[in-house]
């Protein structure tokens, strides 16, 4: 159902989802889930495989309605798009207004910061590309993982910001947060700052 929700962001007839797998390494697996996942909807679904080239990257990207950026090692994919000059394209078209989603580190990218367990043992702060303002972290479910957002918004390491269970989506429009979607039953979405945790 959370497939569904993203699909409906789009009001396009024939949508064009285009799935970046570069947090995995571009996992044939993941390729595989994700191809497995939206077969059966009357949608166009490509991929790109960054980690083997960017040629063609921005004229693929160009052409999609919403981009589905799957999980994976966060800080890996970040300095990858940096490395590659691939940055500015996301910035381009989010202000055209294709739709960009994606789960756990495909959401992390997109905010100021985020909490991430992709930089080595532990939880640590990274910054994201700035699309949208404040911090973020996704698996909020987890305990130890919500523990720790808390701590280093308490402490100021990172600003206030967004903790998202599993199984669930936040819509943003115009980068301001407008509807929680959650497919788990008690799973949700909670605004974390420095007076309310």
């Amino acid at each position: 159902s959370l497939n569904q929700f993203i699909l409906s962001q789009s009001k396009k007839k024939n949508i064009k989802l285009g799935f970046l797998p570069t947090a995995s390494r571009d996992n044939k697996k993941k390729i595989y889930l994700f191809y497995d996942r939206f077969k059966s909807l009357n949608i166009q679904l490509s991929h790109f495989n960054l980690c083997s080239t960017s040629d063609g990257f921005e004229s693929w990207i160009l052409n999609k309605d919403i981009i589905y950026i799957g999980g994976g090692n966060t800080k890996f994919m970040l300095e990858f798009w940096k490395e590659n000059n691939l940055i500015g394209i996301f910035k381009e078209i989010y202000n055209s207004g294709t739709v960009l989603s994606g789960v756990s580190a495909g959401a992390a990218c997109w905010f100021d910061c985020f909490l991430t367990d992709s930089d080595g043992p532990g939880y640590k702060p990274l910054n994201g590309i700035g699309l949208l303002s404040g911090s973020f972290t996704p698996h909020y479910s987890d305990s130890k993982r919500a523990e720790k957002y808390r701590e280093n918004i308490k402490n100021k390491t990172l600003p206030d910001g967004i903790g998202v269970d599993d199984g669930v989506a936040v819509l943003f429009i115009d980068g301001n947060p407008t509807e929680v979607y959650s497919s788990r039953k008690g799973h949700n979405a909670y605004f974390v700052d420095q007076n309310k945790q």
